[in-house]
């Protein structure tokens, strides 16, 4: 049976084992509360091609903001339609790298890698719009806005 002497190393070296513990877990929390704050930050802001359509996105593919320019009112709803969609979903790829870079840096994951890489087989080049074909366009002239240009 161990003296009290060994007990006593025994039991502070325990407590100094706990103690690094918690140190540690509060570390990582500290870390994860900045990452926290810092992904709340992401936001990606894309312009359509042709300059007509802003499309803002934020954290986790929300959509904070869609603008037009006057350029819109020229734009069949077909070609506007089109506008929009590409330029959300460039918005929202965006905002997703922000995420991945963010996160791989607080956890030295190689998520941004992953993120990119699905980009790629998705979209093809991730940082580069689609182009826009005018074959895409079906023909429709209609306009979404009035002739005296409320909405």
């Amino acid at each position: 049976m161990p003296d009290s002497a060994e007990l006593l190393e025994q039991m502070r070296q325990k407590l100094e084992f706990f103690e690094q513990a918690n140190r540690a877990a509060d570390a990582r929390a500290a870390e994860y509360d900045a990452m926290g704050n810092e992904l709340r930050t992401v936001e990606a802001s894309v312009q359509s091609p042709d300059r007509s359509v802003t499309v803002v996105a934020g954290l986790s593919g929300s959509i904070k903001e869609i603008r037009f320019t006057e350029d819109a009112k020229r734009l069949s709803t077909t070609q506007l339609s089109q506008a929009v969609m590409s330029t959300l979903h460039l918005a929202v790829a965006a905002a997703a790298r922000q995420q991945a870079e963010i996160v791989q840096g607080h956890t030295d994951l190689p998520i941004a890698e992953r993120v990119l890489a699905t980009q790629q087989e998705i979209f093809g080049r991730p940082a580069a719009p689609p182009a826009r074909s005018p074959a895409d366009d079906d023909g429709d002239t209609g306009s979404i806005f009035r002739k005296d240009d409320r909405w």
